[in-house]
């Protein structure tokens, strides 16, 4: 019996044969490679652990192959199978304790899993012919002749097979980093920045380029506006806007001798300077309104850093001055920007205020389709196709409508009642976390201010949804996830013996 292994009792052979013998040295041999791995996977030296540097490129792949929202993208051959192959691989690493203090995040994941889920699953003829709103279908198949097959709940079975297996990209992500220790987990706000700055700058490249240029990752996209990684301006625009905060908590949790962090500081001050004509180049209306909410939450998040042993308080007169020349840099930048006739955004603004956007058409027909699937809705995927059966007149035209432009109303439109659920459940949590994060804890813990960060950035994301679907692309959808984890990590109390001492604020 060999005490030290993880997956019970050793027992060796009765029979003395040598080929039983060779089998029982093989069996310890690899249940002790097996131990050496997990001893590196889970790294308590203070370097980044293998699980942190997996999801590094698990990251990296989403945004390089995640930026769109359609489901026949080339890219999503490879993001798809990859995100299966990780959630494996995350779900053999994990163990009971990575889930506490997250139980409620995993099960709120498993309910919108299990909800996609059950709109996929055939049901018999007598069943969801009953449903509401499937009359339609119902008159079309007696004038073909076949009344008998078995379809699921949703009106658009692929879609909804596509829409199921989009979740496995946030999951391998969600497994993966309630896997990482404290450390690990704030170690992803500065990849996080790289990559988000990395696509401001490719959105740049495409605003000053060629509309047709090679540039463009995406056959449908906004050609001559700055998508950068994306195919929308608008989803390039809402991560552009979440960098405001992150820069402000990077500047703020900064560490090490005083000019280390005075470097840091200057890093993102430049970025945040840079990132005003990144998003006025980007023609996306609602990425000012959220740039603007960016800026607000940056002020409310930053703060100069506190521990005297590693940074030396400056001149208090050069203190007070930093905010005024940075809050003159970026209106000079704005204004620049603006004259030189690429800030297309405001541009957008000011010419399609008159009321040509025709969004509010689309939501108040959206509204009556709520309606006319209620409770259980039209199902997982099938906004387009429910769409098109009630569609007015007036709106019709050469192209067709491929979201609600209000992710709200989509989901309310596509999952029923169910979908309303958990949508105010999420936002009761939402707000209850929040109120917990800004007024009763303690403001000098480094967990706290990536809670805050968190709020801040999920905020963003919830109002930009509200014109648009940023969560409806992969690499949103990972962002959204690490997100996630950083909101909750103030609630996390799991006693990481490898770690002890470390990540403990």
């Amino acid at each position: 019996m060999n005490r030290g292994q993880p997956t019970g009792e050793l027992r060796f052979p009765c029979q003395n044969s040598p080929h039983n013998l060779v089998a029982s040295l093989r069996s310890v041999f690899r249940a002790t490679q097996t131990r050496c791995v997990l001893s590196k996977i889970r790294s308590s030296d203070g370097k980044p652990s293998l699980l942190f540097w997996v999801l590094v490129a698990f990251l990296a792949l989403l945004f390089a192959t995640g930026g769109a929202s359609r489901t026949d993208v080339q890219s999503l051959v490879i993001l798809r199978p990859a995100s299966i192959i990780v959630c494996a691989l995350a779900l053999m690493t994990l163990r009971k304790e990575h889930l506490a203090g997250r139980k409620w995040l995993i099960g709120s994941f498993a309910a919108v899993f299990g909800v996609a889920l059950l709109h996929v699953i055939p049901l018999p003829p007598v069943v969801w012919q009953s449903l509401a709103g499937r009359q339609d279908l119902v008159d079309v198949e007696k004038l073909a002749g076949v009344t008998d097959l078995w379809r699921p709940l949703t009106l658009a079975p692929m879609n909804g097979w596509h829409a199921l297996l989009s979740l496995f990209a946030p999951l391998a992500v969600l497994l993966l980093g309630i896997q990482l220790n404290r450390d690990d987990l704030f170690r992803i706000l500065p990849l996080l920045i790289a990559f988000a700055g990395l696509s401001g700058l490719l959105g740049l490249l495409q605003a000053i380029g060629n509309p047709q240029s090679a540039l463009y990752l995406y056959r449908i996209t906004n050609n001559g506006s700055a998508v950068g990684l994306f195919a929308n301006r608008n989803h390039s625009a809402t991560l552009l806007a979440c960098l405001f905060p992150m820069l402000a908590v990077f500047a703020s949790t900064a560490k090490g001798t005083t000019d280390e962090v005075r470097l840091r500081q200057l890093v993102a001050a430049a970025i945040a300077i840079v990132l005003v004509p990144l998003i006025l180049v980007t023609g996306s209306r609602s990425g000012l309104v959220s740039a603007v909410i960016g800026m607000l939450g940056a002020g409310l998040l930053y703060h100069r850093p506190t521990d005297v042993r590693t940074v030396r308080k400056g001149s208090p007169d050069r203190i007070k001055a930093l905010p005024i020349l940075g809050g003159l840099a970026v209106v000079s930048l704005g204004f620049l920007t603006f004259f030189f006739s690429r800030a297309e955004a405001i541009q957008r603004l000011f010419a399609e205020a008159s009321g040509e956007d025709s969004r509010t058409d689309f939501w108040a027909v959206s509204l009556e389709l709520f309606w006319k699937y209620f409770p259980w809705g039209s199902g997982s995927g099938s906004f387009v196709e429910a769409f098109q059966i009630v569609e007015p007149a007036y709106l019709l035209d050469a192209t067709y409508l491929n979201r609600a432009h209000n992710d709200w109303v989509e989901i309310a439109v596509a999952f029923g009642l169910a979908g309303l659920i958990l949508l105010v459940l999420a936002c009761a949590a939402f707000f209850w976390r929040s109120f917990n994060l800004w007024r009763k804890a303690e403001t000098g813990r480094r967990y706290v201010a990536f809670g805050r960060l968190a709020s801040v950035c999920i905020a963003i994301i919830a109002i930009a949804s509200v014109s648009d679907y940023p969560l409806r692309t992969p690499t949103m959808m990972g962002v959204f996830a690490i997100l996630t984890l950083w909101f909750t990590e103030s609630g996390r109390e799991r006693a990481d013996s490898v770690s002890t001492g470390r990540g403990g604020n």
